[in-house]
């Protein structure tokens, strides 16, 4: 049973050296202290996925950092469409050399994928059966094929056995319309025809859906279904954007509130998607707006690690949420973006917390 950590804010007098901050008070590291620390992190208790690795980190297999990632995360994630055989070779040969350290997670691959978004005629209604639609699902099937036989070439030049542990599915082409049935069940088949092809070519994988679940609304009680499945879909986990870390009961309640549908439609599994030091923020004008670069309070990371990966806190769902569901994570943005310069640090402080390490002042936190 993992120890039972209470979440003690850590006093700092003086910022470290190392720890600079910028005009707008954002805290940066330097490369050669960012990587020290990064370097010393345990790997989580969780598979986390994420939106594709960086094409500068993927091209090189010598990236000290690529291998930390998938050694800490327990998977290398790339993009379905683009991806080459190089690239793929390189994420081959870097969860091989993890996995022969004996890790108790082995480390995988993660396979991400916009369908609908590609080859189907973006003027047409879900409803259409016509050759962009087909030719939407052949675009899918032969890129998935060309990944697994990559893989699997790469398994056999190396001598291991590398898996494809997700494929996950981000469809924002349709959205559902109230009272309109037939374009409802045009969504339900479409999305449902990738799925039957996604787990006839990767029977072992997970299929992970974005935006499967609940989030903020602007109207009714402030909460809804979201719009971009019908709910009548092939059973997989359900899915939620956590990319309010800052308001930590909001993201608590967005688990809870997407458990409750699961539990409507008998699933289990509840996937989180997770921002960290970008997000949705507050705005005037609007409801809120997306930020890739928010400085908040790295705390609210090191938080949001402790309570999705350590047991304790999942059996308190009436304090804290049913998070014990998420049997994997995914993280968006992706690692190491460059849009979003605070990831590193708020990852370190994510890691942190989800492994139990209680320091956040070489990291500039400060009460």
């Amino acid at each position: 049973m993992p120890k039972i950590i209470m979440l003690l804010a850590v006093s700092v007098a003086v910022l470290p050296a190392s720890v600079q901050c910028n005009g707008s008070g954002m805290v940066r590291l330097s490369e050669a202290e960012m990587n020290s620390k990064l370097f010393a992190l345990k790997p989580l208790p969780k598979v986390h996925y994420s939106w594709p690795t960086p094409s500068e980190l993927v091209n090189d297999r010598n990236n000290r950092r690529l291998y930390e990632l998938a050694r800490i995360t327990h998977s290398l994630c790339v993009l379905g469409e683009l991806v080459t055989k190089q690239q793929v070779d390189n994420c081959v040969y870097i969860c091989a050399r993890v996995n022969k350290t004996g890790p108790v997670i082995k480390t995988s691959l993660g396979v991400n994928f916009s369908p609908w978004h590609r080859k189907f005629d973006k003027k047409l209604p879900p409803t259409d059966r016509g050759p962009t639609y087909r030719e939407e699902i052949r675009y899918f099937e032969e890129r998935m094929r060309f990944v697994k036989e990559c893989v699997e070439q790469s398994n056999k030049k190396y001598g291991s056995d590398v898996k494809i542990g997700a494929i996950m599915l981000d469809s924002e082409r349709f959205y559902v319309k109230s009272g309109d049935e037939s374009w409802n069940e045009g969504i339900h088949e479409a999305l449902d025809a990738i799925h039957i092809k996604a787990r006839s070519i990767f029977p072992g994988a997970r299929i992970e859906w974005y935006g499967r679940g609940i989030a903020r609304a602007a109207g009714g009680d402030g909460w809804a279904k979201t719009r971009i499945w019908t709910g009548k879909e092939i059973k997989a986990p359900l899915s939620c954007s956590l990319y309010t870390i800052a308001e930590i009961e909001r993201t608590r309640e967005t688990f809870r509130r997407t458990c409750k549908l699961a539990d409507m439609l008998s699933i289990h599994d509840v996937t989180p998607w997770v921002a960290l030091a970008a997000g949705y923020r507050r705005s005037l004008l609007k409801m809120q707006d997306w930020d890739c670069d928010w400085s908040y309070d790295i705390m609210y990371s090191y938080m949001i690690g402790a309570e999705l990966n350590i047991k304790w806190y999942g059996d308190r769902p009436e304090r804290f949420a049913p998070y014990n569901r998420a049997k994997v994570i995914i993280f968006y943005p992706r690692p190491f973006d460059k849009r979003t310069p605070g990831w590193a640090r708020h990852f370190i402080a994510y890691v942190r917390g989800a492994t139990g390490v209680k320091e956040l002042k070489d990291l500039g936190y400060e009460e």
